[in-house]
């Protein structure tokens, strides 16, 4: 019966996996199961079940994860738009299920938690090699969009896909380094080709905020294991890296030259005082937005309910030529705005306990996935979507699980 728990739990692993590239419909699926998991192996394990739920407590890097769904709950004081209010508790629900799920669910031995990773890694690169097949097929067509600021056509959001893709990569390389195969010996190099693959296609793809989420993970990644390791010269071999790539990259990539031109274009429109309707200018008018926002009610926000409506009154009344509303892109002002500075203190102990509890920084698998989520939030409301939070709680919290 234990063996079956395992195997159920697996395939909920596997469904989410699946889901977050092609199926919004089985990534829900997939949450229940881990919820289902988790109650069976609890009441399997019942007559332990009083010393594990006080072991539970004793790990605030798994309950911590619930103070996302307390934020929005707290702005029950002020609900005015109740139904964005209930949709937000919606989104943040797994953040109160998945942590007590992942906690009391069988834990994977190392070769299972790695064959997982493998799984990932080949359906990403299957995934990726569709879009670039796709790419290379309509070449002229997906150019123009890249040029108008657009992305290239993809299974799923192109932001979290992007994120996806740099966990991935990372992946491939922890996959390596930890000298696994499923069958064969050779499957290492199929894991390292496969693992430099994705990493020249997500440069193709030119999703910026997936870029330098990858970035930023593999110069702290370095930084890390040059201090660690005493090997300064490495952390000066890995930023010398980070800065040529981009430029080899500029030159050897149409989709990325074109990106990057589209980037400079905007920046120079906005310095004219145009440009209110390019991709950019409109990430910078949210930020003053949920600034503005922040900035009136800087205590306790306008409420977690209620944001919506505030940013819709800040673009009436400052940018009405606006061509959309958009809801502030950085995820800590996002939750500023709503709740305040009572929220962003509770906002982050949530992100930042489970980095540094038990010291699970020390897996620099960990530490990658994290810095990629991390570095998400600094540019997008990442956690305000279904995707987004389901990729965060997923790999932090199966990170976790693996060092409980």
């Amino acid at each position: 019966m234990s063996q079956l728990r395992l195997y159920f739990t697996y395939l909920s692993c596997l469904a989410l996996l699946v889901g977050l590239l092609v199926s919004p419909y089985l990534q829900s699926m997939s949450l229940i199961g881990f919820a289902i998991a988790g109650i069976w192996e609890a009441a399997a394990t019942r007559s332990t079940l009083r010393a594990q739920w006080k072991a539970f407590w004793q790990r605030p890097d798994f309950w911590v994860f619930g103070l996302h769904f307390v934020i929005v709950l707290l702005g029950a004081w002020s609900v005015q738009d109740l139904d964005f209010w209930q949709e937000r508790l919606r989104i943040k629900l797994p953040f109160l299920v998945l942590p007590l799920a992942f906690f009391f669910m069988p834990k994977f031995s190392l070769r299972q938690y790695l064959g997982l990773l493998y799984l990932l890694v080949i359906v990403l690169s299957l995934t990726s090699l569709g879009i670039l097949i796709n790419y290379n097929l309509h070449f002229e067509e997906i150019q123009l969009l890249i040029k108008q600021g657009q992305s290239m056509p993809m299974p799923t959001n192109h932001i979290r896909f992007s994120l996806l893709l740099a966990i991935g990569i990372i992946a491939a390389g922890y996959l390596y380094t930890q000298g696994y195969y499923w069958k064969k010996a050779q499957e290492r190099q199929w894991i390292a080709g496969m693992g430099l693959f994705l990493f020249v296609f997500i440069h193709v793809l030119s999703v910026r905020s997936g870029i330098a989420a990858l970035y930023l993970a593999i110069f702290v990644l370095g930084l890390r294991y040059a201090w660690v390791s005493k090997r300064y010269w490495l952390g000066l071999a890995v930023i010398a890296a980070l800065c040529a790539l981009p430029i080899l990259g500029y030159f050897l990539l149409p989709s990325f030259k074109m990106k990057v031109d589209y980037a400079l274009y905007d920046l120079r429109m906005r310095q004219s005082g145009q440009g209110t309707m390019l991709s950019d200018s409109e990430r910078m008018t949210t930020l003053k937005v949920g600034w503005n926002i922040f900035k009136a009610a800087p205590l306790l926000g306008v409420g977690a309910g209620n944001l919506d409506q505030a940013v819709a009154f800040q673009y009436q009344a400052h940018f009405p030529n606006a061509a959309r509303v958009m809801m502030p892109h950085n995820q800590f002002l996002y939750v500023a705005a709503g709740s305040g500075l009572v929220g962003l203190v509770l906002f982050c102990i949530a992100i930042f306990v489970p980095l540094f509890y038990g010291r699970n920084y020390q897996d620099w698998l960990f530490l990658g996935s994290y810095v990629v989520i991390f570095a998400s939030l600094l540019v997008e409301a990442t956690l305000e979507n279904a995707m987004g939070v389901a990729l965060s709680c997923f790999f932090l919290l199966m990170g976790m699980k693996e060092r409980q």
